[in-house]
């Protein structure tokens, strides 16, 4: 992926995601919050900042489209979905919303990977990493954070010996399928 433009079209393809837009003209799409989240679509965590609505005209630059605009969301927690040539390795969370970077194994249910699966097959990508992060509501419901396919943080160390183990093997095969040789 370069850049988050996709999250918008995402958000117009009605996908669970966190709703996102570019242009205040399409600020219904949004919900009505009291805080809003306004990042730049080319960077990561630097730039992002919490705005009332009332600052968000003098924050959107709905000309270059070049912020991303999205409602602040109260999660109860975010997860990463791992995979590798679209199967799924591992999945990570952080159950503790303050202290986002101590993750511990996950272990998806039906629905979560039926929920990050819709990702790796709308992105297309036949091989490599991908990671799926999303939060859960307090509804209960994931929603899309961002989609990794770049350069992915794998937190190889957060798991099990047999995970990790799992996961090489499942890496080396891949790029030995990418590069045409027979394992």
């Amino acid at each position: 992926m370069n850049g988050k433009e996709y999250l918008i079209e995402l958000t117009n393809a009605q996908f669970p995601v966190i709703p996102a837009i570019d242009t205040l003209d399409s600020l219904d799409k949004l919900p009505n919050v009291e805080t809003y989240i306004v990042k730049p679509k080319d960077g990561a965590d630097s730039g992002l900042e919490f705005v009332t609505k009332d600052e968000l005209r003098d924050k959107v630059d709905s000309e270059s489209k070049n912020t991303l605009v999205q409602p602040f969301i109260n999660l109860e927690y975010e997860v990463s979905f791992y995979f590798i040539d679209k199967e799924f390795q591992y999945a990570h969370y952080a159950s503790d919303k303050v202290q986002r970077r101590e993750l511990k194994e996950y272990a998806p249910t039906e629905e979560d990977l039926t929920f990050a699966n819709k990702f790796i097959e709308w992105n297309n990508l036949d091989w490599g990493i991908q990671r799926v992060d999303a939060c859960r509501n307090e509804q209960g419901e994931l929603l899309l954070v961002e989609l990794e396919d770049l350069n992915p943080y794998l937190s190889l160390l957060e798991l099990s010996d047999e995970t990790r183990k799992n996961f090489v093997e499942a890496m080396k095969k891949s790029l030995l399928k990418t590069l045409q040789l027979k394992i």
